[in-house]
């Protein structure tokens, strides 16, 4: 555990922190005096510090583990006004939202202020919360003290175990409602798309918009390849073109005239069609004729339900698998010495 002095030094809640560190210690020895008290009931421990120590263990039992409770009392006094000293800091600061919330809220600081041994075991609960608060401040760092790090690792795999059950659990029954036939699907679809049908239909037209700059440009040579080879082969096979060919000297120039023609006016009509896209004479029948497409594929079909379904179960398939996995092992490396 590292002590960082200056933010000790330097911070504003200083004399808050220094009581942290005197309840600290006052909490540590407290406990360790019940625990040694108890243990002194037993025989065996009284034979063996008898052995040790006669005068000191008679000492003890005739002057303190009799009257146990009593010195105990002196502690709760000092836990009794560093509680409710701290309370009134809260209140004045309003720390909550009512003044009567921090009772509530450290109620294991009250508690272990009653003198019964089932009680008393909650200052531990004490001693995490101060310790916590010193971590938060930077005051102290216990990151990578050897139980932090093992509390830690073992925290973390249990959280993520306990969380991938319940998520798992939460998917099957999912699954099954899916499976048989209820009407999930219709209401994702009236509750989730249909909402926001707009937005789908402004990324679709984005998206369209897009179709000239990106898509079409690059390969704007390479379709007019393509343009031309469909149109001089459906040319070739028309027999009245083929007719024309066979006039003596000017058949196969018109013919060729006619082919270059009919290239260069498809081809210029498609240009024009896909670089108009994504212009804002363009934009509304766009976004109408994406709108139509969506509201159409929107309208109830058992075919379209089926799939939806198939779709949807396959979907959370693929995140059951993910969750599945056991990430914390994944992380192992991090806890090598653990």
């Amino acid at each position: 555990m590292k002590v960082n002095t200056e933010k000790l030094r330097h911070s504003r809640e200083t004399p808050y922190l220094v009581i942290d560190f005197l309840m600290l210690g006052l909490v540590i020895i407290n406990l360790t005096w019940l625990v040694f008290d108890s243990l002194f009931a037993s025989r065996m421990v009284r034979g063996v510090l008898e052995w040790l120590s006669a005068d000191f263990t008679g000492f003890y039992a005739e002057h303190v583990h009799t009257n146990f409770v009593v010195y105990d009392l002196f502690f709760v006094a000092i836990f009794l006004a560093e509680f409710l000293v701290r309370w009134i800091v809260a209140v004045r600061q309003h720390t909550y939202h009512r003044w009567f919330f921090y009772p509530f809220v450290h109620w294991y600081d009250l508690l272990g202020c009653i003198p019964v041994a089932s009680f008393r075991w909650l200052r531990l609960l004490r001693i995490i919360s101060i310790i916590y608060r010193l971590q938060k401040y930077q005051i102290i760092d216990i990151s990578n003290m050897y139980v932090v790090r093992v509390i830690k690792k073992y925290l973390h795999v249990l959280l993520e175990e306990l969380s991938d059950r319940i998520v798992l659990n939460v998917l099957d029954g999912v699954q099954d409602e899916i499976a048989v036939g209820t009407p999930v699907v219709e209401k994702i679809v009236q509750q989730v798309v249909v909402p926001n049908k707009a937005m789908l239909v402004d990324w679709i037209a984005s998206r369209v918009n897009e179709l000239s700059d990106h898509i079409y440009q690059p390969r704007r040579a390479d379709i007019k390849l393509y343009l031309d080879e469909v149109i001089a082969n459906s040319i070739a096979m028309d027999s009245k073109v083929a007719a024309l060919e066979k006039l003596p000297v000017l058949g196969e120039a018109i013919t060729d005239v006619i082919e270059s023609t009919v290239s260069d006016v498809v081809f210029n009509v498609v240009d024009r069609l896909v670089t108009d896209v994504g212009r804002e004479e363009t934009e509304v029948w766009v976004r109408e004729i994406i709108d139509l497409i969506v509201v159409r594929l929107l309208q109830p079909d058992e075919g379209f339900q089926e799939a939806s379904r198939n779709v949807l179960i396959d979907i959370i398939d693929v995140v059951k698998d993910e969750v599945r996995i056991q990430r914390w092992k994944l992380k192992e490396s991090e806890f090598d010495d653990v």
